[in-house]
């Protein structure tokens, strides 16, 4: 889920909505109070990256779980995060390219050191920006990192989920998913609900689908 509230995940159906769901997902700019409220009813675990209209620590929403420039297991599925949006005002959670690509580093070294450790390597990436000419946008705010290029490149990741990129229309169901490799690039922008490579049903994007 991601970029805007949805009263199916804000009213006294949640838990019934979300049954059977074993995470949620978080891709930013979401109110933090929405997230409590997400993690408190559907009863599931919620992991969260931060995005530009989030604030900067130490604010964190009660009882989720940071991702960011972290690499996490949960139950055999495993996600890795990096906050933020590439730098167009000097606001918070932004960056240029040059300090993506450290970030991106610096996670890729945690996998690796995982990997060397015997540990699995990132089934899911969960960024806000989406990585460059992959469901971004031409204007400097909602331009994807191309670092994130090379994460899918080097990890091979089966899913990578964002958001920031609002859809609208339509053409707002074509325009969620893209590929690069066996990659399948998804924005959650709302929220979706996914069966993550893994046997975990991840609820980050719109009403359920017979193909999710």
């Amino acid at each position: 889920m991601g970029d805007t509230v949805e009263q199916i995940l804000h009213g006294a159906n949640l838990a019934r909505y979300a049954s059977g769901v074993e995470a949620v997902v978080s891709c930013g700019d979401l109110p933090f109070e929405y997230l409590e409220y997400v993690v408190t009813f559907s009863g599931a675990p919620l992991y969260y990256v931060r995005g530009n209209h989030d604030p900067e620590e130490p604010k964190a929403p009660e009882g989720c779980v940071p991702l960011d420039g972290r690499v996490v297991d949960i139950g055999g599925v495993v996600l890795a995060g990096l906050s933020g949006s590439r730098w167009y005002s000097g606001g918070p959670n932004q960056y240029t390219e040059r300090a993506m690509r450290r970030r991106g580093r610096a996670l890729s070294a945690r996998v690796a050191l995982g990997r060397l450790r015997g540990k699995k390597a990132p089934d899911v990436f969960v960024t806000h920006s989406p990585p460059l000419g992959l469901g971004d946008r031409e204007d400097v705010a909602h331009t994807g990192f191309e670092t994130f290029l090379g994460l899918i490149d080097r990890h091979d990741p089966p899913l990578w989920l964002h958001g920031h990129v609002h859809l609208y229309g339509p053409e707002a169901w074509e325009a969620r998913e893209t590929r690069r490799g066996s990659t399948r690039v998804v924005n959650v922008y709302g929220h979706r609900i996914l069966e993550v490579p893994g046997g975990v049903g991840v609820d980050s994007g719109p009403p359920r689908r017979k193909d999710e």
